[in-house]
């Protein structure tokens, strides 16, 4: 599984899978602004880039000093969702936390 830091991420990787995401959800109009996010922020995320998925997390602490580990997006491509490619991407964002030592995981949803 490919694990990067957000700086070895090129944007073009990034603005291929915003295209395909967006477009089967009907959000395109959002395409600059997802760019515009990515091309901010991705050097402070951890990428998980695949084929056939990706996974982006943020590591942070909340104001006790507790990690916490968010997952910002994820997604699967609609050919290749089942529960085995599910569950493999939910213990690899786990290994991830429990690597940077967080005490949480937060998964949103989208």
């Amino acid at each position: 599984m490919n694990i990067l830091i957000g700086s070895a991420v090129s944007m073009e990787v990034i603005e291929g899978w915003i295209k395909q995401v967006n477009d089967e959800f009907g959000l395109t109009d959002k395409n600059q602004a997802c760019l515009n996010h990515f091309a901010v922020m991705k050097n402070y995320y951890i990428f998980i880039v695949e084929s056939d998925f990706y996974a982006v997390l943020e590591q942070s602490a909340d104001i006790w000093g507790t990690r916490e580990m968010h997952v910002v997006s994820y997604y699967i491509k609609p050919d290749k969702r089942n529960i085995r490619v599910f569950l493999t991407i939910q213990r690899k964002l786990e290994e991830i936390a429990k690597a940077f030592d967080c005490k949480y995981l937060y998964q949103g949803s989208h």
